[in-house]
């Protein structure tokens, strides 16, 4: 073998490696994602957040043929999961998914919060609302909303409202229809929602605001009747505070998915892409509907704006009700 041939071979095999090194720098761009993505999600499993991120990523498994791995970290108010989605590598792998009150109320009422949801995450997409419930056990004489405020405008403090989970989206929207129509009903706390149930059905409370997915069940047994929900459900005749002259009650479980501000932006890009794609597909918000959540995709940009507005009337209510100081 001459040199000229010795040569030859080695430009040709840099050559080749030089194109296979471009070829593999171009699949791992272009492949994205090509392994297991985490979801974390700060809440227990079998919940309605929980059940929608299952759906979503179920189908996105499917498309992708990749696993989408579902890490329930509940506790802390939901801080927990999601300071653990920016304890991992910002590289698209690791996201998080929860209810707008882990990135409003539970971020304001905290002295010193472990991350700024509007400068330390990007949204992804918004996927969905979970509407309030407020009802009565079905033996009350309130047929309707307006006819309870009726009552309560001429009766100061008589009526009670049971609310599970003192803080939450259902105390909010509570206390946004005592601020809209001006009643005096007084609150009644609960640590969990079977004994607020249990204590409307025994009637020692007049009323509860409960979410819609765990009110439902209630009310399709007969045991307690809807006066009205803060959002409309599709196919539903309970009426919607809209609809009834209070549009702004309109407080609900706002879901979505969420992803490091520092991850980089092509990869960013994508996951946005594949998410919507999914989140606007018809038959997955029919099956979002199954959870109590009222389906609907909203972009980056439409979440981060309903995401502010909800901060603005967290944080007005914060103050109120003494969770934050002024």
């Amino acid at each position: 073998m001459n040199i000229k041939t010795i040569g030859e071979r080695v430009l040709y095999f840099c050559i080749a490696v030089c194109f296979l090194s471009v070829s593999l720098v171009w699949a791992q761009e272009k492949g994205y994602p090509n392994k297991a993505i985490e979801v974390i999600v700060p809440a227990g499993p079998g919940g309605g957040s929980d059940l929608c991120v299952r759906i979503i990523t179920g189908e996105l498994s499917s498309r992708l043929k990749i696993p989408f791995v579902i890490t329930n970290l509940p506790g802390g108010a939901g801080l927990i999961g999601m300071t653990k989605v920016l304890k991992e590598k910002p590289d698209g792998y690791t996201l998080g998914s929860s209810a707008s009150s882990t990135m409003t109320l539970s971020v304001i009422q905290t002295p010193k919060p472990p991350y700024d949801p509007f400068k330390d995450f990007l949204p992804v997409c918004g996927y969905g609302s979970g509407p309030i419930i407020f009802g009565v056990k079905n033996s009350s004489p309130f047929k309707g909303l307006q006819e309870l405020i009726e009552y309560a405008k001429k009766n100061p403090t008589k009526l009670t409202c049971g609310i599970p989970s003192m803080g939450r989206e259902n105390h909010l929207a509570f206390e946004s229809l005592k601020k809209a129509t001006g009643v005096n009903i007084k609150i009644v706390p609960f640590t969990a929602t079977g004994d607020a149930v249990a204590a409307l059905l025994g009637g020692h409370i007049d009323m509860m605001a409960l979410s819609y997915i765990a009110f439902l069940p209630y009310i399709k047994s007969g045991e307690t009747r809807a006066l009205v929900t803060t959002l409309k459900f599709p196919n539903s005749d309970i009426p919607s505070t809209a609809e009834i002259g209070y549009p702004k009650v309109n407080i609900c479980m706002q879901y979505g998915f969420y992803i490091s501000a520092k991850t980089p932006k092509e990869i960013y890009e994508k996951t946005v892409a594949l998410f919507e794609g999914v989140v606007k597909d018809p038959n997955i918000a029919k099956k979002l509907e199954s959870t109590g959540t009222v389906g609907q995709y909203k972009s980056p940009k439409e979440f981060t704006s309903d995401l502010k507005e909800e901060w603005d009337i967290v944080s007005e209510f914060a103050v109120e009700m003494g969770f934050k100081k002024q």
